[in-house]
């Protein structure tokens, strides 16, 4: 369990400072199926954004959607400046539905799940401004903002506070 093993360290480090603001809701799917869904309902989430959490900075981008996909990417910078990991994500059309996957790197992009594994969250629910994935938030928070959390087995939820930014 290398993953499990990485996160807990790095949320053990920063964990105190992650709740800065309110947290956003994290669902759970439960034994239910997920909810019929198009990529195209996401993308509000499109974009760069960038915000605080886990005691440092983090950016998030989202491409538009694609052939029933949204690739996106997470970087953390710790407080110190220093990179601290690194998320690439794949939002697919699965049957009916959506689902969001996602691999860690390091600093110096050895991953942490196995070569041909990832993290799943399967979709739990769409609103207009929030998409609930099973233990994984992204909700807009007022205009050009938004929240994202995540519920980190024993750390609980890790929440980012984000505005939407153009690339420089």
């Amino acid at each position: 369990m290398k993953f499990f093993s990485m996160m807990v360290c790095v949320c053990s480090l920063v964990a105190a400072s992650a709740a800065a603001a309110d947290n956003a809701e994290v669902k759970s799917l439960g034994d239910a199926a997920s909810p019929p869904a198009k990529i195209e309902m996401l993308s509000w989430m499109v974009g760069h954004w960038q915000g605080e959490g886990l005691g440092g900075t983090a950016m998030e981008v989202f491409a538009p959607p694609a052939g029933g996909q949204m690739m996106g990417m997470f970087r953390h910078i710790k407080g110190d400046g220093a990179p601290n990991f690194y998320e690439l994500y794949l939002i697919s059309e699965v049957g009916e539905t959506v689902v969001l996957r996602l691999k860690h790197f390091s600093p110096d992009f050895v991953g942490w799940e196995e070569k041909d594994g990832f993290v799943e969250f399967p979709l739990v629910e769409i609103t207009a401004d929030a998409v609930y994935f099973d233990g994984l938030t992204f909700a807009m928070s007022g205009p050009d903002e938004m929240q994202a959390a995540v519920n980190v087995s024993g750390q609980g939820v890790i929440s980012f506070q984000y505005r939407r930014v153009k690339f420089d």
